[in-house]
């Protein structure tokens, strides 16, 4: 796998496709690593320069013991050192979840780097006098989950976690998942998730290149999604039937022909604007 090293911290990418093609930089959830996206880049390598890193704390990429190195801003300029490493100028940026708050974040600190924005499950904001309950009950277990782990270790989450897996290979696969990070990358990307800027006051302002958001009709951050929603009014918005959270790992095939879709329109400068619900 490719690599970055800057000094003792060294991030490390999947890369596929024409080197020569527009670039597209997907980014990750929590607790995932780039191998999440292996569906999607495959249909993206055809046309696309398809770059996917492991985030900061996640994957093979390095793991700060200092839980401060962990902020939203920290994420965005590791991805803004990994473009400049590759001497791309401008991409189109695409997050899931986790990856969407540092796609956002990077968004609003260099927009002249992006083509175009997609985001997927995710929120531009910890919280919302309009997030719903459903939102809260999520982010209160991620806090009871990240207890788990300052006591006993990402391992222990992965255990108690794969409980409820009846799958056996399924259930050993989220134990390997969690079991991957370490303590210090999985607390300190939950606090910067949980300590980000609020980043809804300077959409409108920042955010001036097509976008595309996209949430699952099930996922319990959809209230959080339609909240950003009111601040980029010119974005395509896709809602995915019967999908809940983590859209590309759920549905990859209908969410790599929508993304495709919307990459074909930005490059032949058609209108992105409106809302649609698709499968």
């Amino acid at each position: 796998m490719p690599e970055l090293t800057r000094g003792d911290f060294t991030t490390f990418y999947a890369e596929a496709g024409d080197l020569e093609s527009p670039a597209v930089v997907l980014l990750h959830g929590f607790t995932s690593d780039n191998r999440m996206w292996l569906p999607v880049a495959g249909p993206l390598s055809e046309d696309y320069r398809v770059i996917a890193p492991d985030l900061r704390g996640h994957g093979w990429t390095t793991a700060p013991e200092d839980l401060d190195s962990y902020t939203m801003e920290t994420y965005a300029a590791d991805i803004r050192d990994l473009l400049d490493d590759l001497e791309i100028d401008v991409c189109a940026l695409v997050g899931c979840s986790f990856g969407g708050m540092v796609a956002l974040q990077f968004a609003t600190s260099w927009p002249e780097r992006l083509a175009c924005l997609v985001l997927s499950d995710t929120s531009a904001a910890y919280d919302h006098p309009d997030y719903d309950e459903a939102y809260h009950r999520r982010e209160e277990r991620i806090d009871s989950q990240c207890e788990i782990v300052d006591r006993f270790g990402t391992a222990e989450l992965g255990k108690r976690a794969a409980r409820d897996i009846a799958d056996p290979f399924l259930a050993e696969g989220l134990r390997k998942r969690y079991s991957r990070m370490s303590r210090e990358g999985y607390l300190g990307a939950a606090r910067a998730r949980r300590e980000r800027p609020d980043l809804l006051p300077v959409l409108r302002e920042r955010i001036t290149v097509p976008a595309l958001v996209c949430i699952g009709d099930e996922d319990p951050v959809l209230s959080a999604s339609d909240v950003m929603l009111r601040e980029l009014p010119d974005a395509r918005y896709l809602q995915f039937n019967g999908t809940g959270h983590g859209i590309p790992s759920l549905r990859p095939e209908l969410y790599a022909q929508e993304l495709l879709r919307f990459l074909d329109d930005v490059e032949e400068g058609h209108p992105v604007a409106g809302k649609r619900t698709v499968g």
